[in-house]
């Protein structure tokens, strides 16, 4: 017999009903013993019993009513899970205001998404962390995997924020050490593998990174169409990455033809991205234009990534400077270069700039010739 858990229920049923304690007590429980089963500090299953027989319910009860609040604090969760990426602003103040029943790992965990999401990331890490404290002393079946999507948060945070690709790394190592396949939020062990593939290839460790995108099923149903897409991005990027350019530009196509077919217009850019440069690699220049032309024929259809367009003009704009179509070359830039200023992208401007600079030093180098 929990007598901490009975006591806790007494008494929330005895306020439910709008009893005092000294409604409920009698000669046989005096108010001070009723005080004491409340706060589970009686551990006298008689007098216990007699409080629930008094209040006529049966500890099977506790069990119905404890699996339904359990039920409720899961779907409220879920639901407020669910709103944190369209509007982690309201979603905190819901979170905020969930009595105490709620707190816990997971609700220190949700709070972490939602300032992660308003990029306020400093605070995000200090739940996170707080999260994977409570976690320690967790027990709970619920909480499966939560510990895992706090360490691939950090591991964000760490390769993003603070550039610490070796630290992400081993946070996203010790996600995928303790994720429980065929338990809760299946579909983060995906995303896991495939953020160690990104860490990887950063590191400049290519063939391992390949090696991480190979434990993926690609027919799970854990798995979206975004994820696959991204997944023939970066298998293209890591076979570039080690020469072999035929499999990389294979990668790339396959990619292509999915985003096609499922109408997603800013991964086809991100691919086509990807194909030029593969072809810039192998020195088929006339085919990494045409790559670039079809990414920026779809720029009506970008409506959030404008970055992508500016990675197309600026490839685009080097391309032509190596086939030394200079005016050509500089008519790009000057786009790219429009793009970045509106972005506020300061690296890609100073890149912009310094191709337009070697654009008019080598017309300058041709008029003297």
């Amino acid at each position: 017999m929990d007598f901490i858990k009975l006591g806790q229920f007494i008494r929330k049923i005895r306020k439910e009903r709008g009893m005092t304690l000294d409604d409920l007590c009698d000669d046989y429980i005096p108010r001070s013993t009723l005080s004491s089963i409340e706060r589970g500090q009686t551990q006298n299953s008689t007098k216990v019993r007699y409080i629930l027989k008094k209040l006529d319910i049966q500890i099977s009860d506790l069990t119905e009513r404890e699996k339904k609040e359990a039920e409720d604090r899961q779907l409220e969760l879920m639901i407020i899970e669910n709103q944190i990426n369209s509007d982690p602003k309201k979603a905190l103040k819901r979170l905020s205001e969930l009595p105490t029943e709620y707190e816990g790992p997971l609700l220190d965990f949700l709070k972490g998404m939602c300032y992660y999401r308003s990029k306020q990331i400093d605070k995000s890490v200090k739940l996170f962390s707080k999260s994977l404290e409570k976690l320690e002393k967790s027990i709970d079946p619920d909480q499966a995997n939560l510990k895992s999507s706090c360490l691939n948060y950090l591991s964000i945070v760490e390769f993003q924020y603070y550039n610490n690709k070796e630290k992400a790394l081993r946070y996203i190592d010790d996600a995928l050490n303790h994720f429980e396949l065929n338990n809760k939020r299946r579909y983060l062990h995906t995303n896991l593998l495939i953020n160690k593939a990104i860490y990887l290839r950063s590191l400049g460790r290519a063939e391992e990174a390949l090696k991480a995108l190979d434990e993926i099923e690609f027919q799970s149903f854990d798995i979206n169409i975004e994820t696959v897409i991204s997944l023939y991005d970066l298998r293209a990027k890591l076979k570039w990455k080690i020469q072999l350019y035929d499999e990389a530009a294979s990668y790339a196509k396959q990619g292509l033809e999915i985003a096609r077919i499922n109408y997603n217009y800013e991964r086809q850019v991100e691919l086509y991205n990807t194909l030029s440069d593969i072809y810039t690699e192998k020195g088929s220049l006339d085919h990494a234009k045409k790559c670039l032309l079809a990414a920026i024929d779809l720029k009506d259809k970008i409506s959030r990534r404008h970055w992508l367009l500016l990675n197309s003009y600026l490839k685009l704009g080097i391309v032509f400077f190596n086939q030394k179509k200079y005016d050509l070359s500089i008519t790009i830039l000057e786009k790219a270069k429009e793009i970045a200023d509106n972005s506020n992208d300061m690296v890609k401007y100073t890149q912009i700039l310094l191709y337009i600079g070697k654009n008019f030093l080598s017309q300058s180098k041709k008029k003297k010739l």
